[in-house]
C-alpha cells in the first residue's frame, strides 16, 4: 500500500516548498532587510497545525506497525517517535516567538533566526530520514493488512493549504506561496 507513502512524500515536497520560504525570509537578516515575519508567522502556524496533528499522527501508527514488525527498527522509531515531539514543542515556541514579534515585542534577531533555522533544518532531516530508513523499511516489512490497519485508523482530514479546497485561514498564505515556488495547488 504505497498510496499512503506516496501521500506522505507529496505533503514532505509540500513542507520543504514552505520551509525553503522561511530560510529565504531568514537570509534577508543577511542584507539587512527585514523578514516578512506575518509570511513566516503564517507558515509556521500552518506547520505546527497540519504536520503537527495530522500527518506526524498517521506516521506514527506506521512506525508502530514497523516496530511490531521488526524489533531491530525499534531504536529507528523511537527516535522519529521523539522527533515528532521535538518538531511539535520547537515549532510552537518559533510560533511564540513570531507572534510577539508580529504584534510588535522587540526580540533581538538571534532569537528569532537562530530557533527558526533549527527548526527549518531538523525538519528536513526528519524528513530525510523517514524517506531514507522507514519509508522503505514499511514498503519490504508490512503487507496489506498492515496497511489496511493504518488506513482505518488514518483521520480522512484534507490538507488545509494544499489540499483541494484550501481554508479560509490559508488562503493569503495560499496566494504567497503559489507566486514564491510555482505552487501546483489549486486555486480558489
Amino acid at each position: 500500500m504505497s498510496k499512503l507513502i506516496d501521500k506522505w512524500v507529496r505533503e514532505h515536497r509540500n513542507f520543504e516548498k514552505l520551509l525553503e520560504i522561511v530560510e529565504r525570509q531568514l537570509e534577508s537578516f543577511h542584507r539587512n532587510e527585514r523578514p516578512d515575519y506575518e509570511l513566516v508567522l503564517d507558515i509556521i502556524y500552518y506547520m505546527t497545525h497540519y504536520p503537527d496533528q495530522f500527518h506526524h499522527p498517521v506516521e506514527d501508527i506506521l512506525f508502530k506497525q514497523v516496530a511490531e514488525r521488526e524489533r531491530a527498527a525499534g531504536n529507528a522509531v523511537e527516535e522519529l517517535f521523539r522527533q515528532h515531539c521535538v518538531i511539535a514543542e520547537s515549532g510552537k515556541a518559533l510560533q511564540e516567538r513570531l507572534d510577539a514579534v508580529v504584534t510588535g515585542v522587540m526580540l533581538p534577531r538571534a532569537q528569532v533566526e537562530q530557533p527558526a533555522r533549527k527548526y527549518v533544518e531538523y525538519f528536513r532531516n526528519h524528513m530525510r530520514n523517514e524517506e531514507i530508513v522507514l519509508f522503505p523499511l514499511a514498503q519490504r516489512l508490512l503487507n496489506d493488512a498492515d496497511w489496511a490497519i493504518i488506513d482505518a485508523q488514518t483521520p480522512k482530514r484534507p490538507d488545509p493549504l494544499f489540499g483541494e479546497r484550501v481554508q479560509e485561514r490559508y488562503r493569503s498564505l495560499h496566494g504567497r506561496i503559489a507566486a514564491q515556488v510555482h505552487c501546483d495547488c489549486p486555486v480558489e
